[in-house]
């Protein structure tokens, strides 16, 4: 499997591609507003780096929320762009999971609390454990609430995310990165184990994961 995924749901923009011998290749950058401009640069770096024709790639995974709606769409339609004209599956892949994996790929712990700024006084949050893979997997729901709603367990360890605004940060004594955002490179690992479990969805199935909204919205191109 080649797979290329992509992120635009937070203030960071993103793309990797895992060729099929297990060589990644990523680009990342935090520029709000950019993306339209930076993803499609980004994709071609990341093909040009792993030495593939575009036609090689066998997966497009990408980022669907929750996070900024704009963001959100620019991926999705560009996921979805790509699946109709190489005629490959897209796998969708929660932002709030991507954020718990980029976590626990960089902090020593089992028990993560995501979380992002929803503004409007509220927060998307959900707790996920790491599994015998090292892969993220949620515990309970995504959830959006205000910030003195957000249920801290005792058993997390860490959060990370804008989410952890001060009032949270506050009421925790374990370790919060509350600038670490989403990585596609953390995306490629959880997208790796949906495509070898044959999830992979046609193109015009795709969805968003807009939970202010409590439903799945199918993105446009």
């Amino acid at each position: 499997m080649n797979i290329l995924a992509i992120d635009t749901s937070t203030e960071a923009c993103s793309a990797a591609l895992l060729r099929d011998d297990g060589a990644v290749f990523g680009e990342y950058a935090v520029a709000p507003r950019q993306h339209t401009t930076l993803l499609p640069a980004m994709m071609d770096n990341v093909l040009q780096a792993s030495g593939l024709d575009k036609r090689a790639i066998t997966h497009c995974a990408f980022a669907n929320g929750p996070g900024a709606f704009t963001g959100i769409r620019i991926a999705a339609a560009q996921a979805q762009g790509i699946g109709i004209a190489l005629d490959i599956p897209l796998l969708p892949v929660s932002t709030l999971a991507v954020l718990a994996q980029t976590g626990f790929d960089r902090l020593d712990c089992d028990r993560i609390l995501a979380a992002l700024d929803a503004r409007m006084g509220e927060i998307y949050w959900a707790i996920y454990r790491r599994d015998e893979n090292g892969h993220a997997r949620l515990v309970g729901a995504e959830r959006l609430s205000a910030a003195a709603e957000v249920e801290i367990a005792a058993a997390v360890e860490c959060g990370v995310g804008h989410g952890w605004i001060d009032e949270l940060r506050g009421a925790v004594g374990f370790e919060v990165d509350a600038g670490l955002l989403p990585d596609a490179r953390a995306l490629l690992k959880l997208a790796e184990s949906s495509a070898r479990l044959g999830l992979g969805v046609d193109a015009g199935a795709a969805a968003i994961n807009y939970l202010r909204n409590r439903v799945a919205e199918k993105a446009k191109p």
